[in-house]
């Protein structure tokens, strides 16, 4: 799993409740399936899902910056796996939906993430074409600014309608041009998801 795959390249975990719209955010912002690469939908077996797997997808943004967008699982049974996706992480795009809010399993996730030490971030609420965001965002940053992620840009959008999107790609370069640049001397941990053969 290339995590790294340009020097210097940020890498931003996605997280929040499942079925919260994680995974459709990504796949609308980069155009990539983050549960799946093709090599994995050749190789899967019948009935096997990704769901609670971390899944990976790449951007590069209008400024020409890359990205590495780590897809965090939103189950409470794939604790491990969030674990050990966000380990590689510099910052987290925190998602909460707009229909739904905040949750008991919002407040979870945002607990590993404080307790990795995870510093910097973004809210996004997404599903924002089916409810006022506003409630969700309110809520969501207050619970946000009390972890160690402290006060966060937000925003609202819609993977389906497209709104917003634009404005997240300006938050995120913003976000990776806040982030320290990697020490191309420090020590390499190399983080294995998952491993197939075909």
């Amino acid at each position: 799993v290339a995590l790294v795959d340009r020097v210097g390249q940020a890498v931003i975990a996605t997280a929040g409740h499942v079925e919260h719209g994680k995974s459709a955010l990504v796949r609308a912002l980069t155009g990539m399936d983050p549960e799946h690469s093709a090599e994995e939908h050749r190789a899967e077996q019948p009935g096997r899902s990704a769901a609670g797997e971390v899944g990976f997808a790449w951007l590069t943004l209008p400024s020409g910056q890359h990205l590495t967008l780590i897809d965090l699982p939103g189950q409470e049974r794939s604790v491990p796996n969030l674990l050990a996706g966000a380990g590689p992480a510099a910052a987290v795009l925190f998602a909460v939906a707009a229909d739904a809010g905040w949750s008991a399993q919002s407040a979870r996730q945002l607990a590993m993430l404080d307790a990795l030490g995870i510093r910097r971030g973004l809210l996004v609420v997404t599903r924002a074409d089916l409810a006022d965001p506003g409630p969700a965002l309110s809520q969501a940053s207050t619970q946000i600014a009390a972890s160690g992620l402290g006060e966060v840009e937000a925003l609202a959008v819609s993977a389906v309608t497209g709104q917003g999107l634009p404005e997240l790609a300006d938050a995120l370069g913003r976000l990776a041009d806040r982030l320290p640049v990697p020490d191309p001397c420090a020590p390499v941990r190399v983080w294995v998801d998952r491993s197939f053969s075909a």
